[in-house]
């Protein structure tokens, strides 16, 4: 007889596939994985890298990724990711910096359990809605046939953003399957001709939601894209500690905050103040953004106290996902919630951060295994 409890929780079921996804689909992920990373190393990493008058010997670069990959036991990708082939970067250095199929094939399968309640972006804003959390007033949600209001109403997909009129500026986005901002549109209801029935035919699931303002703390560094904080949190013993929190900036034509469109992360210390450089994918600093006067340097965002205390209390609201990415924007009126990652990105925190293998894996490590609630 399957052992289920009183809400009809099949533990044995549930067993079942989280021997699945911890055994099997890592070593799957890991060779679909394969071809995206050398897809980056060729177009990327080896050009910047080829382009590096500081770079080391080709002598000392043989010997560091023989290093790494001894340490790490998988092809050293992230080496040429994290800028290890310079000169600055020590012997120790290169191995502090966590490759990707580390975390995201090893560790997060075994940390992460049930997170199917975060990835739903729909979903994930109910519950954080239950709670109180302040986020972007979603203005209905759907799929390939229909949509639905938050008030419940169903209503055709041709009528969904005429329910936007008053919002002014609205954001279109996957409500799952989604990362690095794909899929992401702003779009002003009744102006810019957008297709939603095209839309959910190649997203399948979606949700509208409302367009924030955003702190002039931060439009005097970008003002053409909403800029957030990624602040990552893991909770343990029912304690949400903050680890890393990185200011994510938009690029020069882009309305995201997104890296691959041109963007930028900042690392921002608790008091507030952002750190003297800000990194783009290619790992060059910049001391400002392109598009405005005002140095990195010095530079405080005040309410960051707001920002954390939010994320923490996020945290806890998810009990079976350790190790969550809250994307946070900061508005006139205070921190609002845009959404949480169950796989934030390693490459924001490692590029503002430096290599953090040393503290961040002892640290998922105990968390890992506990059994399914």
């Amino acid at each position: 007889m399957r052992r289920t409890d009183n809400r009809g929780f099949n533990h044995r079921q549930a067993m079942t596939e989280e021997w699945f996804r911890t055994r099997v689909l890592p070593h799957v992920s890991g060779v679909r994985f394969l071809p995206y990373q050398v897809r980056q190393l060729r177009n990327e990493h080896l050009p910047a890298m080829l382009r590096d008058e500081d770079r080391k010997s080709l002598v000392r670069i043989a010997g560091d990724l023989v290093k790494v990959s001894a340490r790490w036991r998988c092809l050293p990708f992230h080496y040429f990711r994290y800028g290890g082939y310079r000169r600055e970067v020590s012997d120790v250095g290169v191995c502090s910096y966590l490759p990707e199929t580390a975390l995201f094939h090893r560790l997060l399968p075994r940390v992460n359990r049930d997170a199917i309640g975060l990835d739903d972006k729909t979903f994930c804003k109910r519950i954080l809605a239950s709670a109180g959390i302040p986020q972007p007033a979603l203005i209905a949600s759907g799929d390939r046939r229909a949509g639905v209001t938050s008030a419940g109403e169903t209503v055709p997909l041709t009528g969904v953003l005429g329910r936007a009129f008053g919002f002014g500026r609205v954001v279109v986005k996957p409500s799952r399957y989604s990362s690095g901002g794909s899929g992401i549109v702003i779009v002003r209801p009744g102006e810019d001709g957008f297709d939603l029935a095209a839309y959910a035919q190649q997203w399948r699931t979606w949700l509208v939601e409302e367009y924030v303002p955003q702190h002039p703390d931060l439009a005097v560094l970008n003002p053409y894209a909403l800029n957030t904080f990624r602040v990552i949190t893991l909770l343990r013993d029912g304690t949400a500690e903050i680890l890393y929190v990185m200011l994510k900036l938009g690029g020069a034509e882009s309305g995201t905050d997104n890296s691959a469109a041109g963007g930028m992360q900042i690392r921002v210390h608790p008091d507030g103040e952002l750190d003297h450089h800000g990194y783009d994918r290619y790992l060059n600093a910049h001391t400002r953004h392109q598009v405005s006067s005002v140095p990195f340097a010095g530079h405080r965002i005040t309410r960051m106290r707001e920002v954390r205390e939010l994320a923490a209390r996020c945290a806890r609201l998810f009990p079976q996902v350790p190790f969550i990415g809250w994307d946070i924007a900061l508005t006139p009126d205070g921190p609002v919630v845009i959404e949480g990652n169950s796989s934030p990105s390693l490459a924001h925190i490692q590029r503002t951060h430096g290599g953090v293998a040393p503290e961040l894996v002892p640290a998922l490590r105990s968390v890992k295994d506990r059994p399914i609630i």
